[in-house]
């Protein structure tokens, strides 16, 4: 059996008697060889694409990471310098220059607005407190700054391998932020959980529902980063019924460590 130009292994036959194989018996195991060795090939193919997907995932991530730090330590800082450079020279002008000190006052304004506003796009890159913190808080965090009440019911002690605990927090922000801006919803539930090795997420609203995965590229992008690490994704989202988001992402053996919270 050759398998993409290489020998991956060998069939052959014999008998214990003077009973001859049919006639066809060699042309019909070649074609069995071949059969196997395109299955092979096959499998091999599906594997290295899987693993070719998980890996561009984790370049993005990595990626988005390192955007947000140099955000973080760059630019944001240098606009917290400028601010407090500002207010010195604010509370420098004599009071006579009331106009003047109305104006600095305002650039200032300015300033801590954009670098709120930065702040808040360098977080949807990549949330600085999912690494500092932990799974937990970084959800508590994005539950928080959301328009529409959140239940959260996660265990308070669950702490996930970085790999989990990056998507699973992507899975839940983009599906909180579509509830937010297209369900019309009035809570949304968010429940998390491991059981029988497997990590599993759940959003759900009380919506309008109607939610399509090819209706938008945000829920595809979602199906296809939870499929690229071995996990499966499915929204049920009848008209007039709210929309039930679903990720499940099994524990491998590369997650070893990782203590099983009490659910």
């Amino acid at each position: 059996m050759v398998v993409a130009g290489r020998l991956w292994g060998v069939i052959s036959a014999s008998v214990k008697s003077d009973v001859r194989f049919p006639a066809d018996t060699e042309s019909q195991i070649a074609r069995f060889t071949e059969l196997v060795a395109t299955a092979i090939e096959n499998a091999d193919a599906r594997a290295e694409l899987a693993a070719s997907r998980a890996r561009i995932v984790a370049t993005a991530d990595q990626t988005r990471r390192r955007i947000e730090r140099d955000l973080h330590d760059g630019v944001q800082q240098r606009l917290v310098s400028l601010t407090l450079r500002l207010r010195a020279t604010q509370a420098a002008v004599p009071a006579r220059f009331d106009g003047l000190r109305r104006e600095l006052d305002s650039i200032a304004v300015g300033l801590v607005d954009a670098m709120d506003e930065l702040r808040e796009m360098a977080r949807g890159i990549h949330p600085a407190i999912l690494i500092e913190a932990g799974f937990v808080p970084a959800l508590r965090a994005l539950t928080r700054r959301s328009r529409v009440p959140v239940d959260l019911r996660v265990p308070a002690t669950m702490r996930l391998p970085e790999r989990l605990a990056i998507n699973g927090y992507y899975i839940v922000s983009e599906a909180v932020t579509n509830a937010v801006k297209h369900a019309q919803a009035s809570i949304i539930t968010i429940t998390i959980g491991i059981t029988d090795d497997v990590l599993r997420i759940e959003v759900h609203d009380d919506g309008i529902g109607g939610a399509d995965l090819a209706a938008g590229t945000g829920l595809l992008g979602l199906k296809d980063r939870a499929e690229a690490l071995g996990g499966r994704l499915h929204i049920d989202s009848p008209r007039g019924q709210g929309t039930t988001l679903r990720a499940e992402f099994p524990i491998t053996t590369d997650d070893a460590g990782l203590p099983h919270p009490e659910v």
